[in-house]
C-alpha cells in the first residue's frame, strides 16, 4: 500500500506545477520502494520510502537541494511559490 503522505506529496506536486517522476520497483533482495524525484526552477527535491528491514513502508531519505531535511521541510519547499522556494 502506497504512504498516504507519498500520495500527498505527488498530489502536491501535481497541483504545484512541478516536474516530476515516481519509480516503484523493488531493490536486489525484492524489498519493493517508491522514490520521487521532482524540480521545479532552482529546487531539487528527492524522497524515497523503502520497506526493507521493516516490512511496511517507511520514509527512508529526503532531500532538498542535497541536503537532508524532514519529510515537513521537503512539503514547505513544495508548497512554496515558485520563486520564493
Amino acid at each position: 500500500m502506497i504512504p498516504a503522505k507519498c500520495k500527498d506529496l505527488i498530489s502536491a506536486l501535481t497541483d504545484g506545477g512541478w516536474s516530476f517522476v515516481v519509480n516503484h520497483g523493488t531493490d536486489t533482495g525484492d524489498s519493493p520502494f517508491i522514490s520521487i524525484e521532482a524540480r521545479r526552477g532552482k529546487v531539487h527535491i528527492m524522497i524515497t520510502w523503502h520497506t526493507r528491514a521493516t516490512g511496511t513502508y517507511r520514509l527512508f531519505s529526503c532531500m532538498v537541494n542535497r541536503r537532508d531535511v524532514s519529510l515537513t521541510k521537503a512539503m514547505e519547499a513544495v508548497h512554496s511559490p515558485e520563486d520564493a522556494a
